[in-house]
C-alpha cells in the first residue's frame, strides 16, 4: 500500500512538472510570435552580457534571433563592424529572393549595407558553407557587387553586401511614372558592356564546382551604385541553393536545354545574357524578370517572331527608337542577342567572344537629326545577318 502511494505521488509530481514545462514553452513561443523575444542574460567577468538579441525592421517586425557574441566574418579588412552594431541598425525590408528575405540596414556610424537572410540551402557543414562563401568573395571585379561579410550559426546564415543606392535595371527600364528621365541608348549600351564584363570574368575565374557561374542573371540583379556604375549581384548562389528550389526559380533553368535535356551549363548563362539584352532593347518586361503578380513576355520567342515577320516598329523601345545615329548599334546588339539565345548551347558564342563584340559597338554622338526611325529600315533576315563574325581569335 505504501509503495502504491509513493508511485502515485511520483506520477503526480511528474505530471505537474510536465505541465509547468509546457506552460513555460508555450509562453516563450507566444512572445516570439508577438516579437517580444526574452533577452537571456549571462555573466562574464561580472558583466552582464545579452546573448540573444533581435533585429528590428520598420515597426518592430522581427526577422531573426542571433547570438550577439558570434561575430561577422569579413572579407574586407577596411570595413568592419560588430554584430551588436548590426543589431542596433535601423533597417527596412527590400524584398524576397530565391534564398530568402533581404534587408537594408543603416548603421549608426558606417555604411548602409544589404543583409540577405539565407533559406532553402543545401545541407552543408559549416566548413563546406564557408568554402563556398569564400569562393564567392574571391570574385572581385568592378562590375560585381562585392560580398562584405557573412554570419553562420546553426539556425541563421547571413550574407552582407554593399548597398547600391541607385536601384536596379528592372526599375529603370519598367517604372515609367512620375518624373523619370528617359533611359537613353548610350546608358543601355553601358549596361550591356558592364554586365558582359562581369559575366566573362565569372566564366574565366570562378571556382564553383558543378554549377553555372551566375545562374540567375536578370534585370533585378543588375544594380547601379551612387555613380551609376553597373554592378551584377547574386552570382555564385547556385552553389548554395537546394536544387529543387533552383530549378523552380533561377533563370538558367528556363533555358531551352533545361527544357529538353534537363541540364544547364555555362552556355545557359550566355542564354540569360541574350535574354537580358532583348529586355534592354525592347523595354518589355521579360518573363524571366517579372516579379510575382506581374505578367511578363517570352521575349526570346517574341523577338524571333518579330524579326521573321518584319515588325520593324515593334522591336525597339520607343525611348531609343528615335535616335537615328544609334540604329547601327541597336541592330548590332540585337544580332549579338539573337546568337546568344540560340536553341542549342553549342551554337551560342562564348562570353568572351560576346564581350569583345559588345565592346566594339560605338556610343553615338546625339544630334538634332535623331528623329523617329521606326519606318526607315526593316529588320529583315538580311539586316540581321551575322556577316560580322563574332568568332574572335581567342578560344
Amino acid at each position: 500500500m505504501n509503495i502504491s502511494f509513493i508511485i502515485n505521488v511520483v506520477l503526480l509530481l511528474a505530471i505537474v512538472l510536465l505541465l509547468l514545462l509546457y506552460y513555460n514553452t508555450y509562453t516563450r513561443l507566444n512572445k516570439i510570435v508577438k516579437g517580444q523575444i526574452p533577452t537571456v542574460i549571462e555573466k562574464e567577468d561580472d558583466v552582464e552580457i545579452s546573448v540573444d538579441k533581435k533585429i528590428e525592421i520598420g515597426e518592430g517586425t522581427m526577422i531573426m534571433t542571433v547570438e550577439e557574441r558570434k561575430e561577422l566574418k569579413f572579407f574586407n579588412h577596411n570595413q568592419k563592424f560588430q554584430m551588436g552594431e548590426l543589431l542596433r541598425a535601423s533597417a527596412e525590408p527590400l524584398g524576397h529572393g530565391i534564398l530568402g528575405n533581404s534587408y537594408k540596414a543603416m548603421l549608426n556610424t558606417g555604411p548602409t549595407i544589404v543583409v540577405k537572410r539565407l533559406r532553402d540551402l543545401k545541407p552543408f557543414t559549416k566548413e563546406e558553407f564557408e568554402k563556398i562563401v569564400n569562393s564567392i568573395a574571391d570574385m572581385k571585379h568592378p562590375n560585381l557587387l562585392p560580398l562584405l561579410a557573412y554570419y553562420h550559426s546553426r539556425d541563421e546564415k547571413l550574407m552582407l553586401y554593399s548597398y547600391a543606392g541607385n536601384g536596379n535595371l528592372f526599375s529603370r527600364l519598367h517604372d515609367r511614372g512620375g518624373n523619370r528621365a528617359p533611359f537613353s541608348w548610350n546608358s543601355r549600351l553601358s549596361v550591356a558592356r558592364g554586365v558582359a564584363r562581369a559575366l566573362v570574368y565569372l566564366h574565366l575565374n570562378h571556382k564553383f564546382q558543378n554549377v553555372v557561374p551566375h545562374g540567375n542573371l536578370r534585370s533585378s540583379n543588375v544594380l547601379f551604385d551612387e555613380n551609376d556604375a553597373v554592378l551584377v549581384s547574386d552570382f555564385g548562389l547556385a552553389s548554395l541553393i537546394a536544387q529543387p528550389i533552383a530549378a523552380q526559380h533561377m533563370v538558367v533553368y528556363k533555358s531551352p536545354e533545361y527544357g529538353y535535356a534537363r541540364k544547364v551549363t555555362m552556355q545557359s548563362d550566355v542564354w540569360s545574357y541574350g535574354s537580358l539584352l532583348i529586355e534592354l532593347l525592347t523595354g518589355k518586361v521579360s518573363i524571366n524578370s517579372a516579379p510575382q503578380g506581374t505578367n511578363g513576355v517570352d521575349l526570346c520567342s517574341w523577338v524571333h517572331r518579330a524579326v521573321r515577320e518584319e515588325w520593324t516598329a515593334e522591336i525597339f523601345d520607343k525611348e531609343i527608337s528615335g535616335q537615328k545615329s544609334a540604329l547601327p548599334g541597336m541592330l548590332r546588339l540585337l544580332q549579338i542577342a539573337m546568337r546568344c539565345i540560340e536553341r542549342f548551347p553549342e551554337k551560342r558564342p562564348e562570353m568572351r567572344e560576346v564581350t569583345r563584340e559588345v565592346e566594339k559597338i560605338q556610343a553615338p554622338v546625339i544630334t538634332e537629326d535623331d528623329d523617329d526611325v521606326s519606318g526607315d529600315r526593316s529588320l529583315t533576315d538580311d539586316s540581321l545577318s551575322t556577316s560580322t563574325s563574332m568568332i574572335g581569335d581567342e578560344r
